[in-house]
């Protein structure tokens, strides 16, 4: 399964210092949260937010225990800068999620193409 949260944070995508949080920080699960998120045996995770973790206001991205934990102990994906406004509207909680990588060769990262079927 893949699970993704929207923090409410998409809000600020338009405002690049914002939504970067450099200032003001960025919201989201902390090492806690992925160790939580790892024990349901998720495949993917994904986000609203720029980072898939809670980042303190002032820290930059400089510590991302989430990180560490879910893509390198635990090998689960981490997809972020998701539009998730649009599937809260349609009240789309449970939906069949289909997210197309590019195939790069010697990469840690891909863009992608995330879609939402959601279930009439």
């Amino acid at each position: 399964s893949v699970v993704l949260v929207r923090s409410g944070w998409g809000r600020h995508f338009e405002d690049a210092g914002r939504y970067v949080g450099l200032t003001s920080g960025v919201p989201g699960p902390g090492e806690a949260g992925a160790h939580w998120l790892s024990e349901l045996g998720v495949f993917a995770v994904g986000a609203d937010t720029v980072a898939f973790e809670h980042i303190p206001a002032g820290s930059a991205h400089r510590l991302l225990p989430a990180h560490r934990h879910l893509l390198v102990e635990a090998g689960i994906f981490i997809i972020e800068s998701l539009d998730l406004e649009g599937l809260a509207a349609a009240h789309g909680w449970r939906f069949t999620f289909v997210c197309l990588p590019l195939k790069l060769i010697g990469a840690t990262g891909s863009p992608v193409r995330p879609v939402a079927i959601v279930p009439d």
